[in-house]
Formats: C-alpha cells, sequence, structure tokens
C-alpha cells in the first residue's frame, strides 16, 4: 500500500471515537444436573461443539474426629455433558470401587477422564477414552496420572510414580510411548494449538520447584526457559505462536515469541488455581479451590485486571472458554455445587 493512502486511513482512523472497552463477563448460575448430596465438580471443559465437561464426585463424605477422618465415603464419579439444552450422562466403564474424576481432556475429537485423590489418600488409577456412547477403560502408563490433554497434537498423560518418578506419555495407537521433554522434571499442563505447535509446562528441580517450559515445533521438544523463580507453571495456553499464556502460583505469564513476561495477579489474591482465555485471546484465572468465596475470577485486559461478576457466597476454581462465552464450576456455600455460564 502506498504511504499516501496509508496516511489517510491512519487519519480517518484517528479520527473515529475510541472502542468501548468491553465489560468484565458477569458468570450467572447454570442448571446443575442432578448429583447426590455433598457433590463437588473439580473441572469444567470445553467439548469443541460449543458445550461443556464436567468431572466431580457425588456422596463423599468425612466424619472429622479433631483432625482425623475415621470414617469416611469416597462417593462415586460423575461426568456429565451439557449439549447446549440439558445433561447428558454416560457409563463410566470398567470403574470399580469409590472415588472422583478430577481429570476431563477434551480436543480434536477426543475426551478421556481421569480419577483423583480420595480421602483415603489413595489416588485412583482409573483413565478411560470416550468412544461416544461410554467412557471406556485403558490401561494407564503409571501407577498415577496427574495430568490428561488432548487436541491436535495427540493425547498425553503426566505420571507421578513412587518407584520410576515422574514421566510424560503419548497415546500411540493403543499403547503409551514415554516422551521426553527437555528442561521439566514433571509436566503439569500441554495444550497445543496444532500438530506442530505445542507447550509444555511445570517445573525442574524438584526440590526448588523452578518453573520450565518446553515448545514443540512437529520433530522435537525444545525448553523455553522463563524467568527462575521458585514458583512453577501450573497451566498454559497458546493462542497463537507469538502469543502465549501461562500460570505459576503467583504470577500470569506471557510468551511474546522471544521472552518470558510475568504479571502479578490483583492484591491479595489467593494462589492461581486455572487459567483460560476468551474467544478474544483475553486471559482469565481463577484461584485455588481453597480460596473463599470473595475471591472471583479476574480477567487481564488492557494491562489491568478485572473482577469477574459471580454470585455472592460462590467460589468459581475452574475455568472454560467457549465459543461466546465462558463456564466455570465450584461451590455454593459450604457444600453445594455450583455451575455457572456468561459471556
Amino acid at each position: 500500500m502506498k504511504r499516501a493512502i496509508a496516511a489517510g486511513i491512519a487519519v480517518a482512523i484517528a479520527s473515529l471515537p475510541a472502542p468501548a472497552v468491553a465489560a468484565a463477563p458477569e458468570l450467572r448460575p447454570a442448571s446443575l444436573p442432578f448429583l447426590w448430596p455433598t457433590a463437588r465438580l473439580h473441572d469444567v471443559t470445553a467439548d469443541g461443539a460449543g458445550g461443556v465437561w464436567v468431572g466431580g464426585v457425588q456422596g463423599k463424605y468425612c466424619l472429622h474426629w479433631g483432625d482425623l477422618c475415621p470414617v469416611y465415603n469416597d462417593g462415586n464419579p460423575v461426568v456429565r455433558r451439557w449439549a447446549g439444552s440439558s445433561w447428558k450422562e454416560y457409563p463410566i466403564n470398567g470403574w470399580t470401587g469409590q472415588g472422583e474424576i478430577a481429570q476431563v481432556a477434551s480436543g480434536a475429537g477426543e475426551t478421556w477422564i481421569a480419577g483423583g485423590l480420595g480421602a483415603s489418600g489413595r489416588w485412583s488409577t482409573y483413565v478411560a477414552r470416550f468412544d461416544g456412547s461410554a467412557f471406556q477403560k485403558v490401561a494407564a502408563p503409571a501407577k498415577y496420572v496427574t495430568m490428561l490433554a488432548t487436541g491436535p497434537a495427540g493425547t498425553f498423560a503426566g505420571t507421578w510414580d513412587l518407584e520410576s518418578g515422574n514421566g510424560l506419555f503419548k497415546r500411540t495407537g493403543d499403547t503409551w510411548t514415554a516422551v521426553d521433554v527437555p528442561g521439566l522434571d514433571y509436566v503439569a499442563d500441554l495444550q497445543a494449538l496444532n500438530s506442530s505447535d505445542a507447550w509444555a509446562v511445570g517445573y525442574k528441580d524438584g526440590v526448588q520447584q523452578v518453573p520450565a517450559a518446553a515448545h514443540f515445533d512437529g520433530a522435537v521438544w525444545k525448553n523455553v526457559p522463563p524467568p527462575a523463580v521458585n514458583d512453577w507453571f501450573r497451566k498454559v495456553v497458546p493462542v497463537a505462536a507469538n502469543d502465549v499464556w501461562g500460570i505459576t502460583a503467583k504470577r500470569l505469564a506471557h510468551w511474546n515469541g522471544t521472552a518470558w513476561t510475568y504479571i502479578a495477579p490483583p492484591a491479595g489474591y489467593p494462589d492461581l488455581g486455572d487459567l483460560t482465555v476468551d474467544a478474544s485471546g483475553t486471559p482469565l484465572v481463577a484461584p485455588e479451590a481453597s480460596a473463599p468465596p470473595e475471591k472471583p475470577p479476574y480477567r487481564y485486559s488492557g494491562g489491568q485486571w478485572e473482577p469477574v461478576t459471580i454470585p455472592a457466597g460462590t467460589a468459581v476454581y475452574d475455568l472454560a472458554a467457549v465459543p461466546g462465552g465462558i463456564w466455570g464450576v465450584g461451590r455454593q456455600g459450604e457444600d453445594d455445587p455450583a455451575a455457572l455460564n456468561g459471556s
């Protein structure tokens, strides 16, 4: 384009009124699926078709005696899918015993679930893949699956085992193949834009837990070290090659294609627990599940933090972006699960 034409356009744009800054979203209560008493929803994940999956537990209880829990029930697993107007439940085949669904991963036509930690202090070893009508149990690559991710770069499981330590495995056909990610001793999250652009984050040095990140270019994983602090990465969301967001417990992080930048959360905010990025490319964060209800999610827009409006007495600690909006799950009061959505 010629300079004169470009200059004319610049003048015309300068004379237009400044665009209005979009208001921070409001999350409103959504209908809940039928759940037994003392239910919890731990995870919400976009299903790729405009709806969401939620995972959690129902019927879980603990009768305390001081700091002990001598009488407890780990409850039964919960997986539900919101398809636009109602919740649908699918069989969870191969499940035995009690416990929760702590992780739901969905992307590129695949959906996977994994169990979590029970009141007994034992992790579930259950992992399953959705075949379109039911979840079918799949042998786990190691004793405990601490991270599940699926998308255009494939399906991955981050694992921990007292004997073999931490690991990362990729689903290859009907088996799991070990993946070496340089610079990471533990992979907390792995997300991809496409088959040749993926990010893994976590920590190196299990004692210091220094944040670590790596990028996959379609052929190999390469370490992309962030500033060294004792505050490891928990989540990552790539938006573009030069626009990647992540969180540590104490910081929002951004990769601009060349370097990482840390952004302090709002003053007095608890540890960060979850991260999503909406359709406009704007990041939103939620606090850890242990945070009090008066700490809502926040959106980082235009260099400023904006609180997300949520109902009084509600805590939201997991988020998912869908076309045109945001979903969140958490709790209402002390004992009731909560699901919310908004735009």
